[in-house]
């Protein structure tokens, strides 16, 4: 007697049910409990320094905070670091910085050694006890060609500049940018630092979106126009020359940020220009040029 097309389906489903079975069987008895042994932690000191053309060093210092673990981030004042002594040397002479308090944290900066073009810089940092160091150089300004803007919707847009690179591999820059009257200080949007590895010796266009603020991000991301600038802005750029080993470390940084929180993302070390074993950062020379641009009506 021939088997009817049902039987072959009840067959099927019941296989299909036993196999299911089995193999539920097999993980649950395949199951084991496994103890991740995390790392010790080690507090790290976070440098935060700059020399730039005609300007004096500034430096900001604060420990690292543990992933896990009972620090209370609610109080960010408490990883900064006071009662440091910091000095910068041009060669000739050496400047101690002051400490000063900006927005509620502590800043150390110079009164005495300003930024000059091709010269070499060396910082020296004192901290319970230890002795950190860093050295960078001020390379020669590579000025933008122009600004322009895009309009993206309605009265907003974005800034856009034109560039002509030098022909040479090894150019670096970095972009900062603010508001005239509606921002108090110059900041480097996400991933600001590029080198001139796939546009060596050539003219080309690009552009950032408008930073947030220090301390202003909540307001910023609450904000309907954020990243964009509009109709009546005034925008200054100071557009920036830095080393390798500085585009180096902030290459790596946005790595890091960029990948933050991403299980399947490839981990990449900070390349830090500080020497100190437990130190990382950079001290960062800044060749600026400026550009200033008035965001007029959509014609």
């Amino acid at each position: 007697m021939s088997s009817t097309p049902n039987t072959y389906l009840k067959l099927n489903l019941f296989l299909k049910a036993t196999v299911a079975i089995v193999l539920l069987v097999s993980l649950n008895s395949c199951r084991k409990e496994i103890n991740v042994q995390l790392p010790e932690y080690t507090q790290k000191l976070v440098v935060e320094a700059s020399i730039e053309t005609n300007q004096t060093a500034q430096v900001l210092l604060s420990f690292t905070a543990p992933y896990f673990g009972n620090a209370d981030l609610s109080n960010p004042s408490q990883f900064f670091v006071k009662g440091a002594f910091v000095t910068v040397s041009d060669g000739s002479q050496v400047d101690t910085l002051k400490e000063i308090t900006v927005g509620g944290f502590p800043v150390y900066i110079g009164t005495k050694v300003f930024g000059q073009i091709g010269k070499d810089y060396q910082l020296t940092m004192l901290i319970n006890n230890k002795t950190y160091t860093a050295s960078t150089v001020i390379r020669q300004p590579i000025p933008l060609d122009s600004l322009f803007f895009k309009w993206e919707k309605d009265t907003l847009g974005f800034c856009w500049a034109h560039l002509s690179d030098p022909a040479g591999l090894g150019n670096c820059y970095r972009w900062f940018a603010k508001r005239i009257t509606k921002d108090q200080f110059f900041v480097a949007p996400f991933s600001s630092a590029f080198d001139d590895k796939f546009v060596d010796g050539k003219n080309f266009d690009f552009a950032y979106e408008r930073p947030a603020q220090p301390n202003a991000q909540q307001a910023n991301n609450d904000d309907p126009e954020k990243n964009y600038y509009r109709v009546g802005d005034t925008i200054v750029v100071k557009f920036c020359t830095i080393g390798y080993n500085e585009y180096n470390f902030w290459r790596s940084y946005y790595a890091n940020a960029s990948s933050n929180g991403n299980p399947f993302s490839a981990p990449a070390n900070l390349q830090s220009t500080i020497n100190g074993g437990d130190a990382i950062g950079a001290f960062v020379g800044y060749g600026t040029s400026f550009d200033t641009m008035i965001v007029k009506k959509k014609p």
